[in-house]
């Protein structure tokens, strides 16, 4: 399916058109945007175009890998130049890729940067298989914190939100977390995955609420495609 049609189809259901005042967007109003908090001198610090990405994530990543290459190349993005490291059951920091254990995404993050890996934007996409699992928001930091103390600014960072809603609660606590410490960082912005998810007007999820149908995995990628165009 061309990128009009897919475009033509999500507008159907879940409109997706960026920009348009009168039009429900992926992006609601309450998310987040990108931090312009200025360095000492007092300007914000300018970069070149997007020409490479790479995204670590889970599941829906892996699963969406498709659609993110073909929103991806739309903006420009060459897909040589895409790096799209997703696998089930990922979690942030537990799993170190033996004896059938998924990979951290901590350290595939780590194996990506000691293998020369310097893309124009990280995204992340992780955090629904840590929901429910740690105690407090401290703890959920600490989370998060070991992903974003590998890539300090000034590497621009797109962090996809999370939604489980068997786990609602720890789900915004985490989303919570995440929004302070990706305003903290600077350079970065949240992809509000959450309110597309949890909308009860649309139909992106499976049967498990967890995992995005087909239309989901259109939505998820265009949602990535305007993170990055709020750099």
């Amino acid at each position: 399916m061309d990128h009009l049609s897919r475009r033509s189809l999500l507008a159907a259901g879940v409109v997706i058109l960026a920009g348009c005042k009168t039009t429900t967007t992926y992006m609601s109003a309450g998310d987040t945007h990108p931090s312009t908090t200025a360095p000492s001198g007092g300007s914000i610090p300018t970069r070149g175009p997007i020409v490479s990405i790479a995204m670590v994530g889970d599941s829906i990543t892996r699963a969406s890998e498709s659609a993110l290459r073909d929103d991806l190349t739309q903006l420009g993005i060459d897909n040589d130049d895409i790096i799209i490291d997703g696998e089930t059951s990922r979690r942030i920091a537990n799993g170190n890729g033996k004896n059938g254990n998924t990979l951290s995404g901590a350290r595939a993050v780590t194996a990506l940067l000691e293998a020369g890996t310097d893309p124009s934007v990280w995204v992340i996409a992780l955090g629904t298989n840590d929901v429910g699992l740690f105690g407090t928001p401290q703890e959920c930091a600490e989370l998060i914190e070991q992903i974003t103390d590998l890539l300090p600014p000034p590497i621009p960072l797109v962090w996809v939100n999370v939604y489980r809603s068997g786990q609602l609660r720890q789900t915004r606590i985490f989303n919570e977390v995440l929004e302070g410490r990706i305003e903290a960082r600077g350079d970065a912005v949240v992809a509000d995955w959450y309110s597309i998810a949890s909308d009860p007007d649309t139909d992106v999820l499976r049967s498990d609420n967890i995992h995005p149908n087909e239309t989901g995995k259109l939505a998820f990628a265009e949602l990535v495609a305007q993170a990055l165009q709020r750099l």
